[in-house]
């Protein structure tokens, strides 16, 4: 090779790489959280209705960041945002947009923070295992904790993140529930007052132990799940009825979930809470260890309904995200 054919050569290597860093051409930066679309019922990828409920779309969640897993409770902040905790106590957000008939389109511009503790460190093991989420109505945010069970409430967005946490004072007898079997349903009712339910804190009638919270007092209550379910979040509507999610696990990985609707009028101290059937997800439909239900209450659009799943961070389980909406008039009104 001559040296005007070798000059020429590495002029336009040169060239070629200049071009490949301009910022024109240059490869965006990989997104934290990848969303891949997902049909409900892969049989029938068209079907759209379920229950008493209307599929809008669903996505698996996936992400190399090894904060990102764990989803185990979910709400939409007075900024329009979607808000999740996770069991390894970290706060996930993402700004959420829909197209013209209210479908999720796309979740961006993730953020992944630590749940700050009451001395502004991030909650450590074994206090970080965040269960539930849930909005109220001056827009702050209640966290639930399993294992040493307690309920923190921290400031609106956008202070959130760095905010110090407040304590909600929670009845005596909570510290009783199993160590992994706390309040996995908490929820602020249109009047301020926190229905808080546990996972398998139980009556001797199958019934699983609740309260109605309201400053330093506590209302028992209690819930019926479905026979060998156990409630795993809640999420309040406007009109005071309450969505309950329930979920079933059995060995080799079996999921089952549940939604039901508990009428506002039986939300009250010393009643047993029976839901209302919704929604049954199980094989063959898209199904894991969902844990996580939020609402969006719309004039025009109706209610919709997400659920979100818990992967424990680990790779044979999935991070499901499910968008609904209420088809049936009578649920609510």
């Amino acid at each position: 090779m001559n040296n005007s054919i070798f000059v020429s050569l590495i002029s336009t290597l040169l060239l070629l790489s200049l071009l490949s860093c301009s910022p024109h051409t240059a490869a965006q930066p990989s997104r934290l959280v990848e969303l891949l679309p997902i049909a409900l019922d892969s049989r029938d990828p068209q079907r759209k209705e379920f229950g008493r409920l209307l599929f809008l779309n669903g996505f698996q969640l996936r992400s190399r960041d090894p904060r990102f897993g764990g989803l185990s409770g979910l709400t939409i902040g007075a900024d329009g945002k979607l808000y999740s905790v996770s069991d390894r106590g970290y706060w996930i957000s993402a700004q959420m947009s829909f197209d013209a008939e209210g479908r999720l389109r796309d979740l961006t511009g993730w953020n992944i923070q630590p749940i700050l503790s009451t001395t502004g460190a991030p909650v450590t093991d074994p206090w970080h295992d965040a269960e539930a989420l849930a909005r109220a109505p001056d827009g702050s945010f209640l966290v639930a904790f399993e294992g040493f069970h307690r309920i923190w409430r921290y400031a609106p967005p956008p202070a959130t993140f760095d905010s110090l946490p407040v304590p909600v004072p929670v009845p005596p007898d909570l510290a009783k529930a199993p160590f992994n079997g706390g309040l996995e349903c908490t929820t602020v009712m249109p009047d301020g007052r926190i229905l808080a339910v546990t996972e398998e804190y139980a009556n001797p009638d199958g019934t699983f132990k609740g309260w109605l919270l309201e400053d330093e007092r506590f209302e028992e209550l209690s819930y019926l799940p479905t026979a060998s379910f156990r409630a795993s979040d809640c999420a309040a509507l406007k009109n005071g009825d309450v969505i309950f999610l329930e979920r079933r696990y059995v060995p080799l990985g079996i999921l089952f979930a549940r939604l039901k609707l508990v009428r506002a009028v039986n939300i009250r101290p010393r009643a047993k809470l029976v839901g209302e059937e919704l929604l049954r997800l199980e094989y063959p439909l898209e199904v894991d260890n969902f844990e996580g239900v939020a609402v969006q209450e719309d004039a025009l659009k109706g209610t919709t309904i997400y659920l979100v799943s818990d992967d424990n961070y680990n790779v044979f389980q999935r991070t499901l995200l499910l968008q609904f909406r209420l088809i049936d008039s009578n649920v609510s009104h």
